[in-house]
This record gives structure tokens, sequence and C-alpha cells, in this order.
């Protein structure tokens, strides 16, 4: 073949293989907002049709790890870094879902949130200080119910070293013993007799056929799966139960600023309502370097997910920022791609089946 026919079929192959390109955004990180971005992937392609989004679940200290070796284009974490960190590695932070960890237990008899625990009980029984069910710390926060005199099992999730966890800073605030031990993980030794599993939903299907454990999850998957959430002491004295409401009063107790990163701890939050093991899911991104199309593709995602895509939010489980809050991430969103460039409600967003602010 001379050169005369080989420039035209040259010139096909590129074209379309330019006409094929697609964008493809790689995240991992937490488990917790997993099926929540993929819901929003799914939808975000058939807006545009280029862009692919995939995001597989390891566990935040991964995720970040990926990141900033640009392994991935974005990470989810539990724990948001401060100001510090994120402009050290040159990231920007931004807050995506509330949600919460609940702990659960099995005993016979015992309706959702019918058994009571303090922290510092809690930890205790984490610690296997306490290894029976009508130990009588127990019995006192729970005097209207026979306690069965029955081991504790405790079902847990392996937990890297150094990972610091919502429910493990949770126990550090009120007993000093584990926060000498643990610090703010759920990593190292636990009594003799523990169960350990490697994800939230397989530590909850344990807990739900195990008698006489006790665990934690998500709180979206303890109320999916139908186990009995504990009524836990917060900071205000009051024992509160895991639900939308309590973790929405976390929430609005707390001051957010994106200035610092929207670092926020909604641990232990103010508010006679609410919820004492309540978090948000933050979404780190690269500030510069790296690919700059994969990193503009990635905050239209998620710039595109907050303003439409609310219904998933709540079909998932999760609940909603506060509307102030998810109204400053989305201009800091906008700020970092540097255009308003979709600010209107596209033609497509009705697929979100729901009304957008």
């Amino acid at each position: 073949m001379n050169n005369y026919f080989k420039i035209p079929i040259l010139l096909f192959i590129t074209f379309a293989q330019s006409a094929a390109y697609s964008i493809e955004i790689n995240g991992t990180g937490s488990k917790i907002p997993e099926s929540l971005i993929q819901e929003w992937s799914k939808v975000y392609q058939t807006r545009f049709p280029k862009a692919v989004i995939k995001y597989k679940a390891s566990n935040p200290t991964d995720g970040l790890k990926k990141l900033v070796n640009n392994e991935v284009d974005f990470c989810s974490i539990d724990n948001p870094l401060n100001i510090y960190e994120l402009k050290k590695n040159r990231l920007i932070q931004f807050p995506l879902v509330l949600g919460g960890i609940s702990p659960v237990v099995n005993l016979p008899n015992v309706s959702q949130g019918q058994f009571r625990l303090d922290g510092k009980t809690l930890g205790d029984i984490f610690l296997g200080k306490i290894t029976k069910w009508n130990d009588p710390e127990l019995a006192e926060l729970n005097p209207s119910i026979q306690l069965p005199e029955a081991e504790i099992v405790i079902v847990h999730r392996t937990s890297p070293l150094g990972q610091r966890t919502i429910i493990g800073e949770y126990l550090a605030k009120y007993n000093q013993e584990w926060k000498a031990l643990k610090g703010q993980t759920m990593a190292g030794n636990w009594p003799s007799g523990s169960i350990a599993v490697n994800d939230p939903i397989e530590n909850i299907e344990m807990i739900k056929k195990t008698p006489y454990s006790i665990g934690y999850g998500p709180v979206s998957a303890v109320t999916q799966y139908g186990l009995s959430y504990i009524r836990m002491k917060n900071k205000s004295g009051y024992f509160v139960s895991p639900n939308d409401d309590s973790i929405r009063s976390a929430a609005i107790h707390t001051k957010w600023s994106k200035g610092n990163g929207f670092e926020v701890d909604l641990i232990d939050s103010a508010g006679t309502a609410s919820w004492p093991l309540s978090m948000v899911s933050f979404v780190l991104i690269h500030q510069g370097g790296g690919k700059l199309d994969h990193r503009k593709e990635a905050l239209k995602f998620f710039r595109y997910g907050l303003r439409f895509g609310t219904l998933n939010v709540a079909q998932g489980g999760y609940i909603q920022l506060p509307y102030v809050v998810k109204s400053s991430t989305r201009v800091s969103l906008e700020k970092a791609i540097g255009s308003k460039e979709g600010r209107k409600k596209p033609p497509t967003a009705k697929v979100f089946a729901e009304n957008a602010e």
C-alpha cells in the first residue's frame, strides 16, 4: 500500500479514537458513601456520557494514601484533615453527606432503643472489663430490663493501626483506659472470644446471627437490617436514638467554615437531641498537579450530585448536609473548577426524580 492510501486511513483511525474518547475518574476510601457515589455516577453518566466515575471502597487510610500517590482522582474519609494537612498535600476537602455510627445489641426480648449505654461503659465492654450482660453497671443503666446472665460476645471490624475512627474517637473521650490503650482507633487486641469481621455490612450480619452479641455499624445499615440499636447518653446528659433528626441536630449545633476546609467534628456535639456518634463523609481531591481534566471532572461530578442528587441521599439512608453548608460547598467547588458552567439546572436533571433546590 502506498503512502497516498495510508494517510486517509490514519486520519479515520484518529477521528474514531477521538469520538470514542471517554474520561475515567477513579476514587476509593471509606465504605460508608460507596453506594451513594455509585448511584450518582450512574445518573451523571446519563447526562455526561463520556464521563465514567468509578468508586471502590477500601478504607480511609488506604484512600488517602492512594490519592497522595496519584493512584486515584479522589478519596472519601470519615474524619476531616486539618488545614495544615490539606495545604501540605495540596488537597481540596469538602463535606458530602451526614451519617452516624450506632452501637447495637442482639439480646432476647430487647427492642430497638430499649437498651441504654454511656461512653465509658461501652468502652469497658469492648475492653473486656464488663463480660456479662447482667453486670451491675449495665443493670444500673437499664433498670427496666431483665438482663440475662450470659457472656457478652463482641463483634468488631478489623481496623488498620493508626486509623482514627468515629467510634474510637468517641470512646477516647469518655474512657481513659481506652484512650491510653487504643487512642482514637479500633485497632489492636480485643478480648478473647471476640469476633472480627472485615466490613460494616458483614459486621451487622454477624451481630444479627449471634445471640448475646454487641457491635456497631452505620446507622443506615442498622435501620435496614432491623437491629436493636442502643440509646446512647449524649453530651447534654440525655439518652438519644440514632435517626435523621438526632444526626441533623449534631450538624446544626456545629460551626462550619469553608476557610478551614470544612473541618468539623460532630462527635459528641452540643444539643439535647444530638446523636453523639454523628459524622460527616468528606471528599478529597487534588488542588493542583496531576491531570487537570480528571480533577475538573471529579469536581463537576460532586457539584452535580450535591445539587441534584438529594433523593439518592434519602433513599440510601444518608442525611443531607444543612442547606447553608451544602450551598457553601457548591460555591467552593465552582471556584475550584474555575467556571460558573453548569449552575443552571440541566435538562436531564429530572432523572433524579426530585425537585432541585
